[in-house]
């Protein structure tokens, strides 16, 4: 059976004082003021560390909440912009299929031009490409466009490869391009999808 043993009320709580006793019963007056009436902590599993430990990141996080609720506060408001009411593209921001088009075939003759069937480095290969893709499309200025890149690059040994899709969308205004590339070795398949954002 352990033995409990109290700190004397007149001892501030210390960590030295808390390592002079192997099970430890602080009374509230060693506590300065805090509401608990007792805490035990015992060192042979390390509670009373991790107890403490314990205390000091709710106390970071406490302050650090503080913080950012007084930064909060201090920001500027944000400007008012009246409501456009518009439920469509204007006529020349509409997105232009020919425009995506030759951006996709661009992209993969500069990246595609004399690269060979690696299909380890693919996968990151696609990535890079739709990346590059997507930041030429965002340039041409769609505005109110949502812009998805979806590229597929496979071993070309003169197999017969569909790819398709299916979209649910408003034919008014979102549309796609597609371009397919080809050389000795690698088949790539671009698709750029821009859909309208209300």
């Amino acid at each position: 059976m352990m033995r409990r043993r109290s700190i004397p009320q007149n001892q501030d709580l210390t960590i030295d004082a808390i390592q002079e006793h192997n099970i430890l019963h602080v009374p509230p007056q060693a506590l300065h003021g805090r509401r608990r009436s007792s805490v035990a902590f015992s060192l042979d599993s390390n509670n009373a560390h991790n107890s403490l430990r314990r205390n000091s990141l709710r106390t970071v996080q406490f302050s650090m909440a503080l913080r950012k609720h007084s930064v909060a506060k201090t920001e500027l408001p944000k400007p008012k912009v009246e409501n456009t009411y518009k439920l469509g593209p204007d006529q020349w921001g509409k997105f232009r299929q020919h425009q995506v088009e030759n951006v996709i075939k661009n992209v993969f003759e500069v990246h595609l031009k004399d690269s060979q069937y690696d299909p380890e480095k693919s996968g990151s290969l696609a990535c890079e490409l739709s990346a590059e893709i997507k930041t030429r499309v965002k340039a041409l200025e769609f505005k109110r466009y949502r812009i998805v890149v979806n590229v597929i690059l496979g071993q070309n040994k003169e197999q017969g490869v569909e790819v398709s899709s299916r979209c649910l969308w408003d034919a008014n205004t979102d549309n796609f391009a597609s371009y397919n590339y080809h050389n000795s070795s690698i088949f790539a398949t671009g698709m750029v999808y821009g859909v309208y954002f209300e």
